[in-house]
């Protein structure tokens, strides 16, 4: 039953948004449908320095929120990396933003935009952090320790490598990371093992799991260990 509340929800504003425009959503809404695993996109147009700042209250952002700033123009520069079919929720620190955003959206075609009221002021809800320094190298995600770095290159054509870093004082467990494409539909297992504590690397070389080379797009890499998982954003480019 909350399943189809929850769909209702996008139905409903998806209907509203093809007459009015973008429409708005609480952060109980927003958080209702990433715990019932709806397949939207976050879109944070904070700048990168409030992306990460784990000082502010909430600290960092929405888990699996991809970052292209308006004020600075990334967004309006980088849009077509994105989707214009998906649920598109934009976030900002208060809301005014995110409005500006939505309706840029809105406005190159975009089908399916929502705003989130209050922006992260109004966020009541688990956050992810972006730097940890425990872990090598600056602009990390992490999660309770788990930590995953910056693909490089990214842009890539042919290959990217992808860093990561177990937390210390475990014994070796299962790790994976897996490509994902911009509707969340699995791509790639790019690995699958054992690994302990420390830092390690894998490489993507662009292909699916049938070894077909993947279109140009954006994708989503995950590293999952004990049950933790963490999500970051490639573009790759033929």
């Amino acid at each position: 039953m909350m399943r189809f509340a929850i769909l209702g929800v996008l139905v409903v504003a998806s209907i509203c948004a093809t007459a009015y425009g973008h429409t708005d959503l609480t952060p109980p809404q927003v958080n209702a449908l990433l715990d019932a695993g709806e397949n939207v996109v976050i879109i944070d147009v904070r700048e990168e320095s409030e992306f990460c700042d784990s000082t502010y209250t909430p600290p960092g952002h929405i888990s699996g929120a991809i970052n292209m700033p308006w004020n600075s123009g990334y967004l309006q520069g980088h849009y077509g990396e994105l989707s214009p079919d998906d649920s598109t929720i934009v976030v900002c620190r208060s809301g005014s933003r995110s409005n500006t955003a939505a309706n840029f959206l809105d406005g190159v075609g975009f089908a399916h935009v929502f705003d989130m009221l209050g922006g992260m002021n109004a966020w009541q809800y688990e956050t992810v952090n972006c730097v940890d320094s425990s872990v090598p190298g600056a602009g990390w995600i992490t999660t309770s320790g788990l930590a995953l770095g910056p693909a490089s290159p990214n842009p890539f054509k042919f290959r990217t490598e992808i860093p990561y870093a177990i937390p210390a004082g475990h014994d070796p467990a299962r790790v994976t990371v897996s490509i994902f494409d911009a509707r969340g539909r699995l791509v790639a297992e790019v690995m699958e093992t054992d690994r302990g504590p420390g830092s390690h690397r894998v490489v993507w070389d662009g292909t699916d799991t049938q070894g077909r080379s993947v279109t140009s797009g954006v994708c989503f890499y995950q590293l999952a260990w004990h049950g933790r998982t963490v999500t970051r954003r490639v573009v790759l480019l033929r």
